[in-house]
Order: C-alpha cells, then sequence, then structure tokens
C-alpha cells in the first residue's frame, strides 16, 4: 500500500482521534483534554505500524501504567523504577519480536511520571490522590481504545512489517540497557527536572536503542536527521506566519493534524527519517500555546540529541560488558 493509498484512511483516523478530548473539554474535564491526546497520539501509531488489536492492548497497558504513575506523581525513585521495569520487559520481548509495540507503553508513561499534568474539576479544585490516578487512567484508556477502535475499520488494509526475533541473549542485553538507560534518564528528569520536556529523553531512548547494532546507528542517524529537519520546518512556518501577520494560535492545531497525517501516512511505507521530519513539527504545533512554539522547537532538538547519545552509550557499554564476560566464560 503506498502511500496516497494510505491518505484517505489516515486522514479519517487522526480526524476522529480527537472526538473524546473534544467531549472531555464539553461535557466533562477540559484539564483533561491533553491527557486524551496522550493516549490516543501512540495509540494511532501503533494501529499503523501493529493493528488495532494489538493498539487496544497497548492502550490498557498505557492506562495501568498511568495509573500507578499518576498515583505516585513526584517520587522520582518509584517513577524511575516503573519506567525502567516496562523498557525492560518491552526491550526483552525483542526475543519474539514484540519491542516495538511494547516500546509504546513506557512512552505515554514517562510523560505521566517526569510532567505530571494539572487536572481541576469544573469548580477549580485540583484533582489529587486516587480521584486523580482514575482520571489519568481512564482518559488514556479512553483515549487510545477509540484510536483503535476506529483502527479497526479504516486501517484493517494497511500492510505492516513484522520484527524478526532475536536471540535469548542479545534479547536480555538489550532489555538491561533499555532498563539502566530509561531509569536513570527518568530519574534525573523527575527528580531535578520535574514539569519540564524530558520525557522526550526518555521517548528518543526507546525508539533508537535497538537489539541489532546495525539497526540501532541507522535509526540513530534518522531520528537525528529527520528531527532537525522537522524543527527547522516548525521553525520557518512560526517565523513565515508571524512575518505575515497570521496568527498561530488559529492555526495551530489545523497545521498540526496536518503534518500528523503526512507523518502517519509515510510511517512503515517511507524511510524513517520521513515519519520523524513531519512527526516532529506536527507535535510541536499540538503542543504549543502559541508564544512557546520555538521554545518547544528548540527543546525537542537538544532532547533528542540527549536521548540519542544516551541510546548510543549504554547500548555499546551493555554490549561490551556482554562479550567481556563472555570471553572469560569461554575455555
Amino acid at each position: 500500500m503506498t502511500v496516497l493509498h494510505r491518505l484517505p484512511s489516515v486522514t479519517a483516523l487522526v480526524g476522529l482521534l480527537a472526538i473524546p478530548a473534544i467531549l472531555a473539554q464539553q461535557i466533562w474535564l477540559p484539564s483533561s483534554a491533553g491527557v486524551f491526546m496522550l493516549g490516543a497520539l501512540p495509540s494511532a501509531i501503533a494501529v499503523v505500524v501493529v493493528g488495532a488489536k494489538r493498539a487496544i492492548q497497548i492502550a490498557v497497558a498505557a492506562a495501568l501504567g498511568g495509573a500507578v504513575a499518576a498515583a505516585f506523581a513526584g517520587n522520582a525513585w518509584v517513577g524511575a523504577i516503573l519506567i525502567a521495569a516496562m523498557a525492560g520487559y518491552g526491550g526483552y520481548s525483542a526475543r519474539y519480536g514484540n519491542e516495538s509495540p511494547v516500546l509504546l507503553v513506557p512512552v505515554v508513561v514517562s510523560f505521566i511520571v517526569i510532567a505530571p499534568p494539572d487536572l481541576v474539576d469544573r469548580s477549580g479544585t485540583t484533582l489529587t490522590g486516587l480521584h486523580y490516578a482514575f482520571v489519568i487512567s481512564a482518559a488514556l484508556l479512553i483515549g487510545g481504545t477509540w484510536v483503535a477502535i476506529v483502527g479497526l475499520y479504516l486501517a484493517r488494509n494497511m500492510e505492516r512489517a513484522v520484527d524478526e526475533p532475536v536471540e535469548e541473549s542479545v534479547a536480555l542485553g538489550y532489555g538491561i540497557a533499555l532498563a539502566a538507560s530509561t531509569g536513570l534518564a527518568t530519574f534525573v528528569a523527575a527528580r531535578y527536572f520535574p514539569g519540564s520536556t524530558g520525557a522526550w529523553v526518555i521517548l528518543t531512548i526507546l525508539l533508537v536503542m535497538k537489539p541489532r547494532s546495525t539497526d540501532m546507528w541507522r535509526t540513530a542517524r534518522h531520528r537525528v536527521g529527520g528531527t532537525l529537519l522537522g524543527a527547522v520546518m516548525a521553525g520557518g512556518l512560526v517565523l513565515g506566519m508571524s512575518v505575515a501577520g497570521i496568527p498561530l494560535e488559529s492555526w495551530a492545531l489545523i497545521l498540526g493534524a496536518v503534518f500528523l497525517i503526512i507523518a502517519l501516512s509515510v510511517l512503515r511505507v517511507q524511510p524513517y527519517w520521513q515519519f520523524v521530519t513531519f512527526l516532529t513539527p506536527a507535535i510541536i504545533l499540538l503542543k504549543s500555546s502559541g508564544d512557546d512554539t520555538l521554545r518547544l522547537d528548540g527543546q525537542r532538538v537538544v532532547m533528542t540529541l540527549i536521548g540519542t547519545l544516551m541510546a548510543l552509550g549504554f547500548a555499546v557499554l551493555v554490549r561490551e560488558i556482554n562479550h567481556r564476560v563472555m570471553a572469560v566464560r569461554s575455555p
């Protein structure tokens, strides 16, 4: 299936994914709309990559992980252990060729751990405790499963690549490297930079690090190059609109949706860097509030570089240790 053949289905998927967030703004908790979108966006990627049925499983797992993260919001130790455990399990699942979809779960949960969203009810009271955890979990679950259900019809004919299983020893080393790197990054971000965009570091580590070194180095190049291109594209668009006197606030959601449609349309069909190039301005525009767009643009580049270096560094370190252990054990 080519990009043009995918375009109508992906357009419909993106057009429908925001419905729970819009309804939440109107009839439930307006402040929870961003959490609905946090559940919906990774689910949309999962629908395209592995199919709607797997996307439902990922949405449920993300909702459970999000509940734990929200219940212990502000506790850097619990957050780091949670992300490390999820990432480690996702890495070890490479033994069965399942790491790509499973790693979407800690991606979602890391945003709750590092930058817990502020939620208030309609009376202006800030939600805390179990009520807060319930709302986070419910929003992630509804946002993710809604997209998966829509994808059962819209994405049923999409061709999907299958990850090949790796040897158990490789999967184990991969899981250890993921757990160590994401756990450390999560603790530092949650403890010393709470509320920051540090989750993008964890996201980058999870997406760049691969069980096979050739795949990892190629993905690293594509990730960094695509992010730089996308950031330049987003920055140029914002500056151009400012010079032309066009209010970004009125167009950010529409332009973000357009970039997201293009990104999902090229995913798994075109080289990975193209997906990253279009996803970068999509995320920046969808998360911006107008004045902070260029700041988010720069932060995404910096966080991507940090995450890429951490992914490569930990992967090389763990593999070197593994090789030395194997050499000692050899007669």
